[in-house]
């Protein structure tokens, strides 16, 4: 059986996706499981995608490039084609688990192709809570400025080997220089503010704007992770599976206390590394929450 965990925004897919491979019938495990930080603002992830020598090269490098045809390629009767390579090439385990831990399929009403779908359901809050804790106070440096850069555009500007855009040589020629020397004076700090960047020069593309400026105002972290357009594109993916009698199963970001719903949509035994690997995460889960109860209300009041 082919699986398919699928998220629009920051959510609990690659939770899902984790807690399902610590059993040894779902596999490849493609996310690691981590204490919270809870160290200030910094909460830290505690489901984290595994890259470079921890992971086997097949295995990642084959993942990635599902995640970029989910980007960019076309959808048919609400369904898109980005996990047949994955599925067809992985084969070492019984049933074969895919997720995505960024972005979402090209136009909002549509969905991974597979034989059982987890759709994993979210709010505006849980959007926002999962991308500040996990990346949004990441300090930088100069490696990482140098290291994510590239890893952005090789997750959503590169498929099947082709550069698809300008984004590349344009944030190198205009931008990249720019953001290492606010970075030594002290206006670039956090990884949300170069991961902004990032999108913003993504979006002066699609709007076929000439340039941009760069913005690092400490305002728009907690501004713009509160919008409605990525819940919207939720709504809109939910309602095209219901349109297109795409079989599935929506799933709450408190999945953990009904694990029983997924065994039986999936229609397989419950086992004991999978009781461990929920009761675990609970635990991890409710401390994030918590911590981010806290930055939430020292940070944001609504406006």
């Amino acid at each position: 059986m082919n699986i398919a965990i699928y998220q629009t925004v920051n959510a609990h897919a690659p939770a899902i996706h984790w807690w399902l491979a610590q059993d040894p019938r779902f596999g490849p495990q493609l996310y690691e499981g981590l204490d919270p930080v809870c160290n200030g603002e910094q909460i830290g992830s505690i489901v984290q995608e595994i890259r470079d020598e921890d992971i086997n090269k097949q295995v990642y490098d084959t993942h990635q490039e599902s995640l970029r045809e989910m980007e960019n390629k076309e959808a048919v009767n609400g369904l898109v084609d980005c996990t047949s390579l994955y599925f067809n090439n992985l084969t070492d385990y019984n049933h074969l688990v895919w997720s995505n831990y960024f972005g979402c399929t090209k136009y909002p009403n549509s969905v991974p192709l597979c034989d059982k779908l987890l759709f994993a359901k979210s709010t505006i809050k849980d959007d926002a809570m999962f991308y500040i804790t996990q990346y949004a106070f990441i300090e930088l440096t100069i490696d990482e400025i140098n290291d994510h850069s590239k890893i952005w555009w090789e997750d959503h500007k590169l498929m099947a080997g082709k550069v698809l855009d300008s984004w590349k040589e344009i944030w190198y020629r205009d931008y990249h220089n720019q953001c290492i020397q606010d970075f030594h004076n002290g206006k670039l700090k956090y990884m949300w503010q170069l991961n902004f960047a990032h999108w913003d020069l993504h979006n002066m593309l699609v709007e076929d704007n000439v340039n941009f400026t760069l913005d690092y105002s400490f305002k728009r972290l907690f501004k713009e992770k509160h919008k409605t357009d990525d819940f919207n594109a939720e709504q809109n993916a939910i309602k095209s599976m219901i349109d297109n009698n795409v079989d599935h199963l929506l799933v709450d970001v408190e999945w953990f206390n009904n694990t029983s719903a997924i065994l039986n949509y999936l229609g397989i035994e419950n086992s004991k590394e999978l009781d461990d690997a929920a009761l675990l995460y609970s635990k991890r889960y409710y401390t994030v929450c918590k911590s981010y109860d806290k930055l939430f209300n020292k940070y944001y009041k609504g406006n």
